[in-house]
């Protein structure tokens, strides 16, 4: 995962699912980030972080609830809560 290949998608947004629920990242390390999603598209998602939030601009993987794993880059931060946007070309 090496966040200069990264290509950021378009302004545009989709409809976003509200969901609240337990879910962990992993960070660029391996290291777990346990978080609670506020909500979610196929373009990113927005979480509260259990603990303290990833950095800005670092690669995230999400493991979703239908066995995929995508990857992003975190671009905003607010204390614990931050916003990651994913890799959107496979």
């Amino acid at each position: 995962m090496d966040k200069s290949r990264f290509k950021p998608t378009p302004i545009l947004r989709e409809r976003r699912r509200n969901k609240c629920a337990r879910f962990a990242l992993t960070n660029a390390r391996g290291d777990a980030i346990e978080v609670m999603v506020r909500d979610i598209s196929s373009k990113g998602l927005s979480a509260a972080a259990l603990g303290e939030a990833p950095a800005l601009n670092e690669v995230v993987r999400a493991h979703l609830e239908d066995g995929r794993e995508v990857w992003g880059l975190v671009r905003w931060t607010d204390g614990n809560l931050f916003g990651v946007e994913f890799d959107t070309r496979g």
